[in-house]
């Protein structure tokens, strides 16, 4: 029951990122962590299908993101992201941490819904968005749900184009993935159990069927579908961490 229970979850979040980019890691961490599983078998278990989304959606990318754009990522987000990383696997629990990150999620999100806040709200994300991407690496790499105030970020900082955004998530995920995963391969490894790999093999069967619905979404839909996720999430991590 319990292996039919983590199919039905683990597939229906695999066709949610196949659509909106985020979701195995946003909704799966604090559901499998809830369930009972510790942060790294967690990671182990949601880190390889994520990746295999990520790269699906990026070699099938029609509007590339800009070279500047993956540059400032890759050099104020992932470096606090690896260590934010380390200090999860070496410290354990960080429930309390999950709180605040939940409550600011839900924060952000609110925000971002309100349409009169957009526009004041996109210029100050420019003009310190090197500052939010140190933020989305250090809270990714310490509690795994960053994927909302990445959602949040690309959003913004892409104009609303949904395609544009789309493939800014899936870059973010694909390298703070692979960067994840391999910590753990050389740090972590405390009983984990590789055994179901075959997750992987769920978005080769569900994402080109998915890629319709997705084609179907027009720009601003798709926005507000990824700010109410973020809202959803939110509420969801803050329920979990205070109980």
């Amino acid at each position: 029951m319990e292996l039919i229970i983590e199919i039905i979850i683990v597939s229906v979040l695999t066709l949610f990122q196949s659509v909106f980019g985020v979701g195995l890691l946003l909704f799966g961490t604090p559901i499998f962590l809830f369930i009972g599983y510790d942060f790294e078998s967690t990671l182990v278990l949601l880190l390889p299908v994520s990746i295999t989304v990520s790269f699906l959606q990026i070699i099938n990318q029609k509007n590339f993101i800009k070279s500047l754009v993956v540059s400032e990522y890759n050099l104020f987000c992932l470096p606090f992201l690896l260590l934010f990383l380390v200090i999860a696997i070496k410290q354990g629990d960080m429930l309390d941490i999950r709180l605040y990150v939940s409550i600011l999620l839900i924060i952000s999100s609110i925000v971002v819904l309100n349409k009169n806040r957009i526009i004041l709200l996109n210029k100050h994300l420019l003009k310190y968005r090197k500052l939010c991407l140190v933020l989305i690496g250090s809270i990714h790499g310490l509690t795994n749900m960053g994927g909302g105030f990445l959602s949040l970020f690309s959003a913004l900082v892409n104009g609303g184009d949904r395609v544009l955004t789309r493939n800014y998530i899936s870059y973010g995920y694909f390298v703070m993935g692979s960067i994840q995963l391999t910590t753990i391969l050389v740090i972590g490894l405390n009983n984990v159990d590789f055994t179901k790999l075959y997750y992987v093999f769920l978005p080769l069967i569900l994402f080109f069927p998915s890629q319709k619905i997705f084609n179907k979404i027009d720009n601003q839909l798709f926005i507000k579908l990824i700010n109410y996720v973020a809202l959803i999430f939110g509420i969801i991590a803050l329920t979990i961490s205070i109980q």
